[in-house]
């Protein structure tokens, strides 16, 4: 026992004596250079895939708009029918392929909102990917706006 207290206190030193927290040399290492805050981190997206999803969400949202006016036809047709009609089962199968149509924009969208989230995190904004989400988005608004309405026009 006495010996493991003499162990001990070589362990102690002198009263009011601390090691030192500065910095010591070999601590400090090489400093790395960071990129400029003025060159992304990551490269924008190439106006070439943006024209291809641009081009991609109009096309569905032409394809939209020329079954638009059929299934508005057939909702008209079937408004105020039972639901055994031969008119309601038209009217739904027009709007579901409206809905399958505006899942193909919504699908492009889908694509732009990650490439939009890649480069938030990345801390590379990029002005004309937003402004394609922006224009893809007010397409899949409008798709939105135009299936309520024939919703509610055939009533439940």
């Amino acid at each position: 026992m006495v010996l493991l207290i003499v162990a001990l206190s070589g362990c102690a030193g002198e009263a009011g004596r601390y090691p030192s927290l500065a910095v010591r040399p070999f601590e400090s290492g090489p400093v790395m250079p960071g990129p400029t805050l003025s060159e992304p981190i990551r490269p924008v997206t190439s106006p070439t895939r943006l024209a291809e999803l641009r081009n991609a969400a109009t096309d569905a949202h032409t394809a939209f708009m020329a079954k638009e006016a059929d299934a508005a036809r057939l909702v008209q047709a079937a408004s105020g029918q039972s639901f055994e009609t031969r008119s309601r089962a038209a009217a739904m199968v027009a709007l579901a392929d409206l809905d399958a149509r505006r899942g193909a924009t919504a699908g492009t969208l889908a694509t732009v909102d990650t490439l939009a989230a890649e480069a938030a995190t990345a801390l590379s904004p990029d002005p004309a990917l937003a402004e394609t989400q922006s224009e893809i988005a007010a397409l899949l608004a409008r798709q939105d706006t135009a299936i309520a309405r024939l919703w509610e026009a055939m009533g439940s």
